[in-house]
């Protein structure tokens, strides 16, 4: 994805709210599955984190690599995610 193309879909995600929280217990089965029925149903996804930068940065990786979506970039404690939908 090309930083035009993550410039385009953060100004997108601008007007959303977070579709998912990731608490102090991190990245868990349960989250992933919730987090893929948001993509799923939405493409681009919100999500705030409850750690810091270091411990967000890691969670956003695993997010990546259990779901195959992208990460468009964040602000703070909150990320936005996209998966083009397998129509």
């Amino acid at each position: 994805m090309t930083t035009t193309e993550k410039a385009g879909l953060r100004a997108r995600a601008q007007t959303l709210k977070p579709a998912v929280q990731v608490g102090r217990g991190g990245v868990t089965p349960a989250l992933v599955k919730e987090f893929d029925t948001a993509l799923r149903r939405t493409e681009l996804v919100k999500v705030r984190f409850a750690e810091g930068r270091e411990v967000l940065r890691a969670q956003c990786e695993e997010l990546v690599a259990a779901t195959g979506a992208e990460c468009a970039g964040g602000v703070g404690r909150v990320a936005v995610f996209f998966r083009a939908r397998k129509d």
